[in-house]
């Protein structure tokens, strides 16, 4: 019976603590710079001409709360203040008439190319662009050639000294001494 009690006793705690740890453990909201808990929410506007176009520049486009995630994913999962003023400038412009590049360079004009979620690829950022590909096909080819066995060919030397018969009846009376004295024992 005190087993009994003891095992559910135990299984309560158990469950107890299975519940209150998550609830504890919960977050309250993301810790950066940009972060408002009262940021209004206005809805989803990602249908039609406009909403792809407004998906496409939102995401293109890195939020300035400090989160690092493009305005879109900000907006959505980080609560930011700043991105949802970001979304609706885009939107009114879109509904305006302006193009996506006209949109783009107005943002790059206000707060700069870091505003960008990829840079240019223009001047140094160039190598960004072009030096993972480079490493890889080094790697590539270096791979080939340890496969190949470097082109390396070893060569045998070769004497140009003929064996007389004596020199063979040598080196065979040799080897069969060595199998005799060396061979196994059963």
């Amino acid at each position: 019976m005190k087993i009994d009690l003891r095992l559910s006793t135990l299984a309560v705690f158990a469950a107890a603590v299975c519940i209150a740890v998550p609830v504890s453990a919960q977050s309250t909201g993301p810790k950066h710079a940009g972060f408002d808990p009262n940021a209004t929410q206005e809805g989803h506007f990602h249908e039609g001409e406009i909403g792809d176009k407004l998906l496409v520049l939102e995401s293109g486009l890195k939020c300035d709360c400090g989160c690092g995630l493009d305005v879109h994913s900000c907006q959505f999962q980080m609560q930011c203040g700043t991105s949802p003023a970001w979304s609706l400038r885009i939107r009114r412009a879109l509904e305006q008439g302006e193009t996506v590049e006209a949109i783009e360079a107005s943002f790059v004009a206000d707060f700069g190319k870091t505003v960008l979620m990829a840079p240019p690829p223009e001047g140094f950022n160039l190598l960004g662009y072009l030096l993972p590909a480079m490493a890889i096909m080094s790697a590539g080819m270096l791979v080939g050639l340890l496969a190949r066995g470097n082109g390396i060919k070893a060569t045998a030397a070769t004497a140009n000294v003929r064996v007389t018969d004596e020199d063979e009846a040598r080196l065979r009376a040799a080897l069969e001494r060595i199998d005799r004295e060396e061979g196994p024992d059963w």
